[in-house]
């Protein structure tokens, strides 16, 4: 579709994603002259109702949402027999990719991702709109962090029912609430639950629950608890662990009642309104008190309280000694005052001098390591009298292992010697173990891919005598071959055991209902019938076949037949058809008598013996010597066959597997 006209108004300019429905184009709108994302639904699915509704379904629940937090929907249209959607063009990446780059992200940086989703998920439940698919690749974060929510394909207001979908699982099976995964009603509690699978992943690198299958996975989300994210990642703070813990309760009850529940807390955790606050150890939210501190504890806590004087035991003193009291502590007064200011003159005369050089610490520039090994980088910061920090490494699909990806400072910035530059060391490109698909089903075959980030590559179809009929024989590369993300798994598909091959038998000297009528039995069909003169069967026999007597074929084949219409016309006194037999008419036979056909039935019953046996009946007549019948028969069966012979004497002979069976010769008066 690239660089086609979509409505008379949206260029395509390039493709930028896919899914399971739908494929997504930027393409430049030439009325508003802005940039677009152009969701098109996939061309298999235009004819299939079911799809055709859920797409505009997507455009119809995200249309009535505004939200910085989620992506806005421009326009809904068909252009023929393609449905599309125009949305709003989010420059970034998606929260898969993110994760998948950086691995585990920094607590404060996923609790504020998980605060925007939360955000979005409220404004929709408000609107009675359940997203129902909420995992990274539906989070899209813009080059400020902005995150928008995106793909609401299986959303569905919930003003008038809950949302079943009877029959039907959709969504990825990994972020699936414990409800979706058992086909029952889903709502608010069933989004809260995916977006807890999401801060999870965010802050371990990894789902909570992985398996096998599919279904194996729904089953662990049914029955099995996560392992405490602070058990993968000992990092994360106790307080945020139990608010993703509190979103992934299998008892839709005991999760918070709404995203917004679930935003407050995650406000607190990250301290939009001042500084980070941790919350206490089984404490929520919801379960805190407002507290206001009175007067008197604010003061005690500033150290503004005082003790009252006793008035007891106060002694009389002189005016004298009083005055006398005083001058004498003012002068100390003044002496220590001197003193000081002396000091602190002198102090600061030194410092003026001798600080900056004793605080002086040189700035060095900043080596590019970005390409460099490990051991490469290591000498350079050395040699710029710079420390390095190689810790955090992570894959790449571009830069190969032990290289740097990226620094910070960048190169060419300026650090004080002995600074530390961070660097991020590439692990090269991730490898997965490819999964053992024999025996699935195409789809859970896509789906065990899925899970993987690997894809399903060409299909080919052939015969098993083991596998089933529609189920996966093979594949390539082999299962637990360690393999790029993303790479194409080719599978071989069964289509059941190969039918048995059926032996076409020799239908030569038959006729041709015979051989229709024995062809039917064998599962065979009669082909193509063609018919011509033959000098040595007479009409209506076959001639010959094709495929040949013997041949192994297939259930349903078409066998050809070649029939004989007879002598051919001219064909008389004269004519020696066969060598080494005389023409009858120069022993004395006329004509007329020649032309005189005389037909004679020859019976035969078929000995015991073979399965199938060759029975043969030859003529030797005023035309020469010729086979006028050839068929196979069973022990027991009785053939009786009409033949014609032309002149006075004729010898008819009839063989059985080549051994002569009988000898006779047939005289006209």
């Amino acid at each position: 579709m690239v660089g086609e006209m979509l409505g008379n108004r949206y260029n395509i300019l390039e493709k930028i994603g896919e899914g399971g429905m739908a494929v997504v184009y930027k393409a430049q709108c030439t009325l508003l002259n802005r940039t677009v994302a152009v969701k098109v639904l996939r061309p298999q699915y235009v004819n299939d109702e079911e799809f055709v509704e859920r797409f505009r379904r997507e455009a119809q629940a995200a249309a009535g949402l505004s939200h910085p937090n989620i992506v806005s929907i421009y326009d809904v249209g068909q252009d023929g027999d393609r449905y599309y959607i125009v949305m709003e063009y989010v420059r970034g990446k998606s929260l898969k990719d993110i994760i998948r780059q950086a691995g585990p992200l920094a607590p404060p940086r996923a609790a504020w991702i998980a605060f925007q989703i939360a955000e979005a998920l409220d404004h929709a439940h408000r609107n009675n709109i359940i997203h129902r698919d909420i995992k990274p690749h539906n989070i899209l974060v813009t080059e400020n962090g902005m995150v928008k929510v995106a793909d609401f394909g299986i959303a569905r207001a919930t003003s008038t029912a809950t949302l079943t979908e009877t029959g039907i699982v959709i969504g990825t099976v990994s972020y699936f609430s414990p409800e979706q995964a058992k086909g029952a009603s889903v709502g608010v509690a069933s989004d809260i639950y995916s977006l807890g699978i999401v801060t999870y992943e965010m802050l371990t690198g990894r789902v909570p629950f992985r398996g096998e299958s599919p279904i194996s996975i729904a089953l662990k989300h049914l029955q099995e608890k996560p392992d405490p994210p602070r058990s993968l990642n000992p990092e994360i703070p106790a307080g945020l662990e139990r608010i993703v813990l509190k979103a992934l309760e299998k008892d839709p009850s005991r999760r918070y009642a709404s995203a917004s529940d679930m935003a407050a807390d995650l406000e607190r955790f990250i301290g939009l309104n001042g500084s980070p606050v941790l919350i206490p150890d089984g404490v929520m939210a919801e379960d805190l008190p407002t507290q206001v501190m009175t007067t008197q504890e604010l003061r005690r806590g500033e150290g503004l309280g005082s003790q009252p004087v006793s008035r007891g035991g106060a002694q009389a003193i002189s005016r004298k000694g009083k005055a006398r009291k005083v001058d004498r502590r003012g002068l100390n007064a003044i002496i220590w005052a001197l003193v000081v200011v002396i000091s602190m003159i002198s102090l600061g005369v030194l410092g003026a001098v001798k600080i900056p050089e004793w605080l002086y610490v040189q700035d060095v520039q900043v080596p590019n390591f970005v390409g460099k090994t490990v051991d490469e980088a290591r000498a350079l910061a050395a040699e710029a009298k710079i420390r390095l920090d190689d810790t955090e490494k992570r894959y790449d699909d571009e830069v190969e292992a032990g290289r740097i990806i990226s620094q910070r400072p960048r190169a060419a910035e300026k650090v004080k010697m002995n600074g530390k530059v961070y660097v991020v060391v590439s692990l090269g490109k991730e490898m997965v173990e490819v999964p053992d698909l024999k025996g699935l089903s195409i789809r859970e075959a896509e789906l065990k891919l899925e899970n993987l980030e690997l894809s399903l590559g060409s299909q080919q179809e052939d015969f098993s005598p083991d596998v089933p009929e529609g189920r996966v024989v093979s594949q390539s590369p082999e299962a637990g071959t360690r393999v790029e993300k993303h790479i194409p798994v080719d599978v071989v598909v069964s289509k059941g055991p190969e039918p048995a091959k059926i032996v076409v038998p020799d239908f030569v000297g038959r006729s041709l209902d015979d051989a229709t009528n024995m062809l039917k039995s064998l599962g065979l069909v009669t082909g193509r019938v063609d018919r011509e003169p033959n000098d040595r069967l007479g009409r209506g026999l076959i001639i010959s076949q094709y495929p040949p007597a013997g041949a192994e074929v297939d259930k349903d084949t078409a066998v050809d037949f070649v029939v004989s219409t007879g002598l051919a016309p001219g064909a008389g006194p004269g004519v020696n058809l066969n060598q080494g037999v005389q023409d009858q008419g120069d022993q004395g036979t006329g004509e007329s008598d020649a032309q005189i056909p005389t037909v004679t039935v020859v019976s035969a019953t078929i000995p015991s013996g073979r399965e199938l046996q060759e029975l043969r009946i030859v003529v030797n007549d005023y035309y020469g010597e010729r086979e006028v019948y050839r068929g196979m028969h069973s022990p027991g069966e009785k053939v009786e066959q009409k033949v014609v012979g032309y002149g006075r004497r004729i010898r008819i002979r009839v063989y059985i597997d080549g051994i002569i069976y009988r000898d006779e010769w047939v005289k006209k008066d």
